[in-house]
């Protein structure tokens, strides 16, 4: 199989470098996801093995070699690990959504909202993408605030892998011009 040659492509947010997930990010991926209320929303990823996450993660290395979805996201000056971004499809439907996933030492600071804009930035500028989803657990109102303040609207509610969600959209402006 041909390398993607935008695999290198690295994105840069105002604090942020955003570059396509490695072998060796997946420690501290790892590390992030076994963090206190790191799945409380992600109910499918709640508690499960680091094998589990391990297979988890390399999927989703082998899955940027066709397309590139799943970032993981460094202090820009540090390097340090911050967390992950994506921007694929999800699951089995047509839907192509956002998310972001924060070491707990950086919640609360405003990196939800830097990453996730560069994200939809990307997806609709670059990507030329005509909407992004956002999808979240019912119960996630910190999700619910963060996608309207982006202005995206309600979609749908949808139930995946036994779990009540919402559906927001965010619908492209003026790429039919």
């Amino acid at each position: 199989m041909g390398k993607n040659q935008d695999y290198e492509m690295k994105l840069y947010s105002k604090r942020t470098l955003i570059e396509p997930i490695l072998e060796n990010d997946i420690p501290a991926i790892i590390d992030m996801y076994n963090e206190r209320d790191s799945f409380k929303y992600v109910k499918a990823l709640d508690g499960k093995s680091d094998d589990f996450y391990e297979r988890f993660l390399q999927n989703k290395i082998e899955s940027n070699r066709n397309d590139i979805g799943f970032w993981v996201v460094k202090e820009k000056k540090s390097l340090e690990f911050i967390g992950t971004v994506n921007l694929n499809q999800f699951a089995s439907t047509s839907m192509i959504h956002m998310g972001c996933h924060l070491k707990r030492k950086f919640w609360n600071n405003g990196f939800a909202t830097e990453l996730l804009k560069r994200i939809l930035d990307y997806g609709i500028k670059e990507k030329k993408l005509q909407e992004v989803f956002g999808i979240f657990d019912e119960e996630n109102s910190v999700s619910r605030r963060l996608l309207e303040k982006m202005e995206f609207k309600y979609f749908e509610d949808q139930t995946f892998l036994d779990t009540k969600v919402i559906v927001y959209r965010y619908m492209s402006k003026g790429l039919s011009k």
